[in-house]
């Protein structure tokens, strides 16, 4: 068998006759002949015989390795003139618009991204992390499922930092399938207003419910003309109960910051140390912090009216009640709150009755954002293990490949090309 025979039956790759094939101390070069006549545009699929001109200069594609080889795939290109997007580069069959690697070899790539660590990925196919993250982003786009915006009736929608300094992406999931659906960079109304867009008005109508947080961003977009008119809004108890503990750690900070005016210096640090014992559920209080705690009671004072009134909003939520049970106590909590005198919780209170529809909502209809808090923590280690991308599309195209509706498939898994 000729090396050019065998080669073009290793590399398995659709539309192309092996030509000539060449070897290095570290690499394979197999040079390639497209065998269709036409011209494809790599963007739209325009195709035509007509040909621009001849590229002076080899095409290469990095393909699967061959053991310990680089394998290089090679090619003589022409380019066309597409009526829609110019003068460009003709497409080839075996790999993605703009990319200097097969399909193959970036499937490979967007599949263990979603499994290993940065660091045993870049050993073991030997490519930087940033390129990991372009790759990941043209896998991601070919990838999702082209109906994933059907069949939307109830949807959660949450921001997610993916890098410090205010950075954000905005995911929305369905709580049928429990993935993601769609995601943009920001968190304004005007990334979910581009969600909305892409529904369509019929289908945004169609939505029955909407689970958010309590900010007004999500809310305003969710409610405008064409948008999910239709739909219950709902607050999740997840985030009225997290407001709570926002509430306390303001009130714990004011009076650290007191303390650290008084002469003894030392109160200020003991102080600063009972922060986890003042947010963390009783339950989970370590014997240390418990008895921390114990102590802070004994002392009393605005922080720890402070921290009854946190457990008292999530005793509301914690029991198994029914939304007449819970609207009682909503408002016994924000008439509580509202005379307490700690601003924090005055505002909290304002807070939950002019939500208290939406809240009970959630309530009566049993729709919260639990499974969609779930996906976002698995979305936090996702962006632990993406540290280091420096564009918010690799961190989203990394977070859609593992949770969203992406089926994978492997190389091996296709079968031989014709």
């Amino acid at each position: 068998m000729r090396a050019t025979t065998a080669f073009k039956r290793l590399i398995d790759l659709s539309g192309v006759t092996v030509t000539e094939v060449g070897f290095s101390r570290a690499q394979v070069v197999v040079t390639v002949r497209l065998r269709s006549r036409r011209l494809a545009c790599p963007m739209c699929g325009y195709t035509t015989k007509a040909r621009y001109d001849l590229r002076t200069v080899a095409s290469t594609w990095r393909h699967l390795d061959l053991g310990r080889w680089r394998l290089q795939i090679r090619a003589d290109l022409a380019r066309l003139a597409c009526p829609t997007h110019g003068v460009l580069t003709q497409g080839v069959p075996f790999a993605r618009a703009g990319s200097r690697f097969t399909r193959d070899f970036e499937d490979l790539v967007g599949w263990l991204a979603t499994t290993m660590d940065k660091t045993a990925l870049r050993r073991l196919v030997r490519i930087d992390w940033d390129t990991t993250g372009r790759i990941i982003e043209r896998v991601m786009v070919d990838g999702l499922d082209p109906h994933r915006l059907d069949n939307l009736f109830v949807i959660g929608v949450d921001e997610v930092s993916w890098r410090k300094g205010h950075s954000y992406v905005t995911l929305v999931s369905s709580s049928t399938t429990g993935r993601f659906v769609w995601g943009k960079a920001g968190k304004d109304t005007e990334t979910l207003d581009c969600f909305f867009d892409e529904l369509g008005q019929q289908r945004s109508e169609a939505i029955e419910a909407v689970s958010m947080d309590m900010g007004a961003a999500f809310d305003k977009s969710a409610r405008k003309p064409g948008h999910a008119t239709n739909a219950v809004i709902c607050y999740d108890p997840f985030h009225v109960v997290a407001l709570g503990t926002a509430a306390l750690e303001r009130v714990r900070r004011q009076v650290w910051q007191e303390l650290r005016q008084l002469p003894d210096k030392d109160a200020a640090r003991r102080f600063k140390g009972a922060r986890w014992a003042l947010l963390k559920n009783p339950g989970d209080l370590t014997d240390e912090q418990s008895v921390t705690l114990r102590k802070l009671k004994r002392k009393g004072g605005e922080l720890w009216r402070a921290y009854g009134l946190k457990e008292a909003l999530r005793a509301v939520f914690d029991a198994d009640l029914d939304e007449t049970d819970v609207a009682i106590l909503l408002d016994r909590f924000c008439s509580k709150a509202q005379r307490s005198g700690l601003k924090p919780f005055v505002t909290l209170a304002s807070t939950i009755r002019k939500r208290r529809s939406g809240i009970l909502a959630a309530v009566r209809l049993g729709i919260n954002n639990a499974r969609h808090e779930g996906l976002n923590r698995r979305v936090r280690l996702i962006i632990n293990r993406a540290y280091g991308f420096h564009s918010a599309g690799a961190a989203l195209a990394l977070i859609m490949l593992t949770l969203g509706p992406i089926e994978h498939v492997l190389p091996h898994e296709r079968g031989p090309d014709p």
